[in-house]
């Protein structure tokens, strides 16, 4: 099974964020980048092994300041079940996020949200 398959069957199987990072640690992800605004992921395997996922939707506008606030509920509203990734991804953007970036290996897996002037983190639950 090539990488771009594995990662395709843990996004397709997975219930929940907290699986889905399971999923793509099982997968051999250690760490991935998402760019907010283009969508493009970069997944860093071991020994330096890296897998670019772009896209072709058109770019999101990303607000200039960042609002933590914002962070949390979009991350809550996307953990609830009440918002699509497409709409956590927009929330994302509204509330100033550039990227985030998901470590998955380690004693401390968790989710930076980055964004000019601000970062929230999160511990990925296990």
């Amino acid at each position: 099974m090539t990488i771009a398959e594995k990662l395709q069957d843990a996004f397709a199987s997975a219930q929940n964020y907290p699986d889905l990072a399971a999923r793509l640690a099982n997968a051999g992800v250690l760490s991935y980048t998402v760019d907010i605004s283009s969508h493009i992921i970069l997944y860093r395997f071991e020994n330096g092994v890296i897998h670019l996922s772009e896209k072709t939707d058109p770019p999101v506008v990303i607000a200039s300041q960042f609002n933590n606030g914002a962070v949390v509920q979009a991350i809550r509203d996307n953990q609830q079940g009440r918002t699509t990734y497409p709409e956590f991804m927009q929330g994302m953007a509204n509330a100033g996020v550039r990227f985030y970036e998901a470590t998955l290996n380690g004693e401390n897996p968790r989710v930076t949200y980055i964004g000019i002037g601000g970062f929230y983190e999160e511990v990925i639950p296990v």
